[in-house]
C-alpha cells in the first residue's frame, strides 16, 4: 500500500510540474534577433542576372525585434527587421584607352513581418521548427555612375513591396521562459527599380541568424 501511495504522489507530483513546464513555456514573448543577410538582385526585364547582382551579393548585418505570443506547438510575432546600408563602388579602365569609368550603388532596407511558426517538440530542452512570414518591406537604392571626367545624374529609387519569407531553426531551452534560437529565412522582396527606373530588379535575400526569446 505504501509502495501504490508513493507512485501516486510521484505520478501527481510529476504531472503537476510537467503542467507547470507546460504554463510557464506559453504566452506572451519578447524576442530579439541578430545575424548577416546576403541580397540577390536579379533582371526581372530579362530573366538574367543583372549588372548590379554581383556587387551586392554580399554579407551585411541585421538584427530585428518581435512581440510574439506562443501556444503548445505554434507561436505567432510581429517582427521589425534592420538591415545595414549595402555600399558598392566600382571602377575600371577601359580597354585600349586610358578613360575610367565606374559607378557607386547604395542599398538599404527594412521589413515588417507578421510570421508564424511550429515548434516540433515544443517542450524539451532541444527543439527544431519551421516558419512562414508576410509582410511588407521599405526599400531605396541609389546609384550614379561616370565615364571618365563625364559624371552622369544621380538617380534615386523606393518601393514599399509586399514581402514572404520561409525557414527554420533549432531552438535551446534554457529555462522553461528563456530560449536561444538560432535559424535560416529565405525572402522575397519584389521589385525595385534600376538604373534611372530603366530595368527592374527583382530582390531576394538569404539570412542566417541567432536570437534569444523571452516568455512573460
Amino acid at each position: 500500500m505504501n509502495k501504490l501511495l508513493l507512485s501516486a504522489s510521484a505520478l501527481a507530483i510529476g504531472m503537476f510540474a510537467a503542467s507547470q513546464a507546460m504554463a510557464d513555456c506559453n504566452g506572451l514573448y519578447l524576442a530579439a534577433r541578430g545575424g548577416v543577410v546576403k541580397h540577390k538582385f536579379e533582371d526581372s526585364n530579362h530573366g538574367s542576372n543583372g549588372s548590379i547582382t554581383n556587387d551586392f551579393e554580399k554579407n551585411k548585418f541585421m538584427m530585428s525585434g518581435a512581440l510574439g505570443f506562443r501556444y503548445n506547438y505554434f507561436r505567432a510575432e510581429l517582427e521589425y527587421i534592420w538591415r545595414n546600408k549595402n555600399k558598392v563602388s566600382k571602377s575600371e579602365t577601359l580597354p585600349g584607352s586610358t578613360t575610367v569609368a565606374g559607378y557607386d550603388y547604395t542599398f538599404k532596407s527594412q521589413s515588417y513581418m507578421l510570421n508564424g511558426y511550429f515548434d516540433l517538440a515544443p517542450y524539451s530542452w532541444l527543439t527544431p521548427y519551421v516558419g512562414a512570414g508576410i509582410g511588407y518591406t521599405k526599400m531605396k537604392l541609389r546609384g550614379s555612375s561616370y565615364y571618365g571626367p563625364i559624371q552622369n545624374p544621380a538617380w534615386n529609387a523606393s518601393e514599399t513591396n509586399f514581402t514572404w519569407s520561409v525557414g527554420g531553426g533549432l531552438s535551446v531551452k534554457v529555462t522553461n521562459r528563456f530560449n536561444v534560437d538560432a535559424g535560416y529565412r529565405y525572402y522575397d522582396m519584389g521589385d525595385i527599380k534600376g538604373s534611372q527606373g530603366i530595368e527592374k530588379n527583382d530582390i531576394t535575400a538569404h539570412e542566417i541568424y541567432g536570437g534569444v526569446r523571452y516568455v512573460f
